[in-house]
């Protein structure tokens, strides 16, 4: 069987147990061979993640993707504008009241921090032709299909690694694929400024009448709970904090006690990070894959009480069980987090955080495909 393990992945000191004398564990690599022999359902038991390399393909899809994105740093044919670079097609992109297809920001402090693209590739039930939902984007004033290769690619990436993971399930089961590409800032500032300009932006439209006051209102309590720690962010409390940080009187010292817990909270992030999205499960996907480019993002893993660094790059592919596969097998899934090292103050940067993830899901979720439209709306 072919696989490896991997080189020891960096780890921060902030862990849920101290662990500091113990050296990390190392996250194993398998190759296509390997993955083809069944290896990934063996190291699933062993570890909560393996990296597929020594595969040509996901590079070559993350490029694709890079490309058709112009999220690329030298496009490759046509130049063209990035698909996050137009707030009227992100708005033409978007389905209403769905954030599992199409384009969408999330930008909630201490939860989430960042704009996605996603699309869904399945099997049509008569003919098992490969599909899209939705299968085209507007990019400017044209309606632009989700390339072919792109479609085939995230299929047969996944196929293989579900086949590998779950050899006796994968066969019998209907499934389909899900394709998200995030992208994050750079800066943790940002995610506070997108946010304001979100909300002060929707409040303009409110503020001539007492609803929209009760709105605004409404919102800013809203966002003063997200960013309670510590004592304050107990259920109950939590609101009252909100509200008595809208005084005047109060404002100033409310934040400074909640800086200093925020601090010393053992749940926390380290210093100097910002979450971008808390510790969770994928709670509706079997098998979770990452990819993609990142300058100061870091995507962590639970693993033995400590939190490690999940290797995420354009090269190789970072797998992991999600959990659904509970149901069907004796695998465990992973706990992971995504956080920002904001290193570089508030000066901006050229670069990118980009990941693009894959994910197997039960094709119900997606409903009767010739419907699959008035459902997902």
């Amino acid at each position: 069987m072919s696989f490896r393990w991997a080189e020891k992945p960096v780890s921060f000191r902030h862990h849920l147990q101290d662990t500091s004398r113990n050296e990390p564990p190392s996250i194993p690599r398998i190759t296509l061979l390997g993955m083809e022999r069944a290896g990934m359902q063996t190291l699933f038991r062993q570890a909560p993640a393996v990296i597929l390399n020594s595969d040509d393909r996901v590079k070559t899809f993350v490029e694709s993707m890079f490309d058709w994105l112009g999220l690329a740093d030298q496009p490759t044919g046509d130049k063209r504008l990035s698909f996050d670079s137009n707030l009227f097609d992100l708005a033409r992109n978007h389905q209403e009241g769905n954030m599992r297809v199409g384009d969408m920001f999330r930008f909630v402090p201490k939860s989430f921090g960042h704009l996605a693209r996603k699309f869904a590739v399945y099997r049509k039930a008569d003919d098992r032709s490969l599909q899209t939902y939705p299968d085209a984007f507007y990019l400017g004033n044209r309606l632009t299909s989700v390339p072919r290769g792109i479609v085939e690619s995230a299929w047969n990436l996944m196929s293989g690694v579900l086949a590998s993971a779950m050899p006796s399930q994968a066969g019998a089961m209907d499934y389909a694929i899900e394709v998200d590409v995030l992208v994050y800032p750079t800066l943790s500032s940002d995610v506070r400024r997108v946010q304001t300009l979100l909300t002060d932006g929707a409040l303009l439209g409110e503020s001539r009448s007492s609803a929209g006051f009760w709105s605004q209102l409404g919102q800013r309590i809203d966002a003063g709970t997200g960013h309670a720690a510590g004592v304050f962010a107990k259920k109950g409390i939590r609101d009252l904090f909100a509200i008595a940080s809208l005084i005047p009187g109060f404002r100033n010292l409310l934040a400074s006690l909640n800086e200093r817990m925020l601090i010393a909270d053992e749940g926390s992030t380290p210093r100097g990070f910002q979450v971008m999205a808390p510790a969770h499960f994928d709670r509706t996907r079997y098998i979770t894959a990452l990819m993609g480019r990142r300058y100061n993002l870091d995507t962590q893993i639970l693993w033995k009480d400590r939190w490690i660094s999940l290797p995420v790059t354009g090269e190789a592919m970072a797998i992991f069980p999600s959990s659904r596969i509970c149901s069907v097998s004796d695998i465990t899934a992973t706990c992971h987090r995504v956080l920002m090292h904001d290193s570089s103050g508030s000066k901006g940067t050229g670069s990118r955080n980009v990941t693009v993830s894959l994910a197997v899901v039960d094709r119900r979720r997606y409903g009767n495909v010739s419907v699959i439209k008035n459902l997902l709306a």
